[in-house]
């Protein structure tokens, strides 16, 4: 009940986010845990009449292996942050740092104030946790002045709270500059052929079936 839960609340978002469109947002608010996902951040407007100029987007600390999409408008600049711990990465190497920021920066051409919009796109691998809330915080910086959307909730929101999209939705409409976000939520496969199916626990057999690992107690005589 719980997976379908999560399942089905970032999909129910879409109408009542509507109000908050004028923000930074991504185009999908919501993710497969343990997935590498392609990502784009959309900047709708300038500053208060001022074009926009260089986009900067600060990477959650459990989202890793992030790349950026290629560019022939924008210079891209990445900012680095070294980890912990190391964790693996592709081909069996082990990840020491990983990307902290990404920063879009003199365009070809600025994004007007008003009237158009444009995307940026990365990808990276997120993290395993269903029902984790990414905060991506996001600033457009103008040719006058700047938009910073890096505001946070005021309490730990949790997906699994009946009153959840009441509270995001406060926290959207409380402030002038909330940070975009994404939900993990549960995958419904393995990304890849490669990887191996997780089996259900003997908690999660379904009813009327006995785990794999319980025996039956050998074959039974037929009764006369």
């Amino acid at each position: 009940m719980k997976k379908l839960f999560l399942a089905t609340v970032a999909a129910g978002l879409c109408g009542f986010i509507a109000t908050a469109s004028a923000h930074n947002t991504l185009t999908s608010m919501e993710g497969y845990a343990g997935y590498v996902t392609d990502l784009e951040m959309r900047v709708t407007h300038g500053c208060k009449g001022s074009p926009v100029k260089e986009v900067r987007i600060k990477i959650p600390e459990s989202v890793m292996r992030v790349s950026v999409g290629v560019t022939r408008d924008w210079k891209v600049e990445t900012k680095m942050r070294k980890l912990d711990k190391p964790v693996p990465g592709e081909g069996g190497t082990m990840i020491t740092e990983t990307v902290d920021e990404i920063i879009w920066k003199d365009p070809a051409s600025v994004i007007p104030a008003g009237g158009a919009f444009e995307g940026f796109k990365f990808r990276g691998a997120l993290p395993k946790d269903e029902g984790k809330i990414l905060f991506f915080r996001t600033i457009n910086v103008c040719e006058n002045g700047d938009d910073k959307y890096v505001d946070l909730p005021k309490e730990d929101l949790k997906v699994t709270d009946p009153d959840f999209k009441k509270k995001l939705f406060a926290f959207l409409t409380a402030t002038p500059g909330p940070s975009p976000f994404l939900i993990v939520t549960k995958a419904p496969k393995p990304q890849y052929p490669w990887e191996p199916v997780e089996m259900p626990s003997k908690a999660e057999a379904p009813a009327g079936q006995k785990p794999a690992d319980q025996k039956s107690g050998g074959p039974q005589k037929a009764s006369n």
